[in-house]
C-alpha cells in the first residue's frame, strides 16, 4: 500500500465509527499525528469527566470537541449547533473562571463526523458568531474550525514517512477488518436505511393509489416455512415475500457504489454466519427472532426492526439460511 491507500482506508474507516468509537480511533489519529510533529496529544478519558476536553495539542493550546451524532438526522445542523455552543461555552468557562487545561485556548476545532456526506449549510454564519459573541465575554481571541473527517484526509497528507500511516492503520485494525472481509456497521446501515427509505416510498404509493408493478420472482415454496417450523410467522413471512423487491431494488442500489462493490455480500455472509452460529442451540421462530435481533444490534445506531425482517427474509428467500425443502 502506498501512502494514499492507507489514508483513504484510514478516513473511510473513521467515516463508519459512531459515538464514542468515532471519538476513540480519532484519538488513536490525532494522537500519532502529533507524536509524528513532535507535539503532545492527550486525550482525558470521558468517563470519568473530560472537563469539555475530547483532546488537545499541549504546546498549541489546541482544543478538540469530536461530535459523532446518529447518521441522516435531519436535526443535524441544530444538533451541531447547540453541541457547539455547549462545548465551546463550557471550555471557555473551565479554561478560563477555573484555569483548567493551562489557563488558555488558542485554537478550537469542532470535529464533526458527517460519514460521506457534506457538512450542513451555515448560511447565517452560525459558528463565527456564536465565537464572537463568547470572544467578546471572555475579552480573549483564538481561532476555530467546523470540520470533518476531510480534516484528518488533510493532516495525515502532510505524513511523508509511510510507517507512521501503516501503525495508525495497524491501531485502529483496519487492516484486519479488510483482509477478513468483515461487515462493517456502514455497510449494514446503509442497507438497512436504503430498504427504509423503500419501504417508505412503497408506503406512499400505496396511499396515493399507485399500482406500481413488482420485479421480484420468489425462489423458496411455502414448504420452506413449515419445514422450518415458522408457522406462527407465516403471515409475516408471507407478506414480506410479495414486496421483497424494495430489498432487491436497495441491494441494486448499493451494488452500484464503485468504492465498495461487495457491500451487500459482506453483509448477507455476516448473516449466514449470525445464522450458522444461532442456529446450533436454537430453532423455529426463536432461531429467527434472534437473527433480526443480532442484524439490528450490528446495524448499531439504526432502530428498525422492520427492515432488518425484510432482509432476514430476502436471505431466507435465497436459501442462503434456513433448512430448504
Amino acid at each position: 500500500m502506498d501512502r494514499y491507500d492507507y489514508i483513504n482506508s484510514i478516513t473511510d474507516f473513521l467515516q463508519g465509527r459512531t459515538g464514542m468509537n468515532f471519538q476513540k480511533a480519532i484519538g488513536i489519529v490525532l494522537k500519532e499525528y502529533n507524536t509524528y510533529k513532535k507535539k503532545t496529544y492527550e486525550m482525558p478519558d470521558a468517563y470519568g469527566g473530560d472537563q469539555k476536553n475530547d483532546g488537545w495539542v499541549v504546546e498549541d493550546a489546541l482544543f478538540y470537541q469530536i461530535y459523532a451524532p446518529a447518521r441522516d438526522k435531519k436535526s443535524l445542523k441544530h444538533d451541531m449547533q447547540d453541541k457547539f455552543s455547549e462545548d465551546l461555552g463550557g471550555l471557555l468557562e473551565r479554561v478560563y473562571k477555573k484555569g483548567l487545561w493551562g489557563g488558555e485556548v488558542k485554537e478550537f476545532v469542532f470535529l464533526v463526523n458527517t460519514f460521506d456526506n457534506h457538512l450542513p449549510e451555515d448560511s447565517e454564519r452560525y459558528f463565527d458568531k456564536e465565537v464572537a459573541r463568547l470572544k467578546e465575554e471572555y475579552n480573549i481571541d483564538f481561532k476555530h474550525k467546523v470540520v470533518n473527517v476531510s480534516y484528518i484526509f488533510d493532516i495525515l497528507s502532510e505524513i511523508a514517512d509511510v510507517n507512521v500511516l501503516d501503525k495508525i492503520d495497524g491501531r485502529l485494525k483496519v487492516n484486519s477488518m479488510v483482509n477478513y472481509n468483515a461487515v462493517s456497521e456502514e455497510a449494514m446501515t446503509d442497507l438497512i436505511l436504503k430498504i427504509s427509505t423503500n419501504l417508505g416510498s412503497k408506503l406512499l404509493d400505496k396511499l396515493m393509489n399507485k399500482n406500481g408493478s413488482k420485479d421480484y420472482n420468489r425462489v423458496s415454496s411455502v414448504k420452506k416455512i413449515s419445514i422450518n417450523k415458522l408457522d406462527d410467522c407465516r403471515d409475516e413471512i408471507e407478506t414480506i415475500i410479495s414486496n421483497l423487491d424494495v430489498v432487491e431494488n436497495a441491494v441494486k442500489s448499493i451494488n452500484q457504489d464503485l468504492l465498495f462493490e461487495n457491500k451487500f455480500e459482506r453483509v448477507k455472509e455476516f448473516i449466514v454466519s449470525k445464522y450458522d452460529d444461532l442456529s446450533k442451540d436454537l430453532s423455529g421462530v426463536e432461531l429467527y427472532r434472534k437473527l433480526i435481533e443480532e442484524v439490528v444490534e450490528c446495524a448499531e445506531y439504526v432502530d428498525n426492526e422492520t427492515s432488518a425482517e425484510f432482509l432476514v427474509v430476502y436471505i431466507f428467500d435465497k436459501c442462503d439460511i434456513f433448512e430448504k425443502e
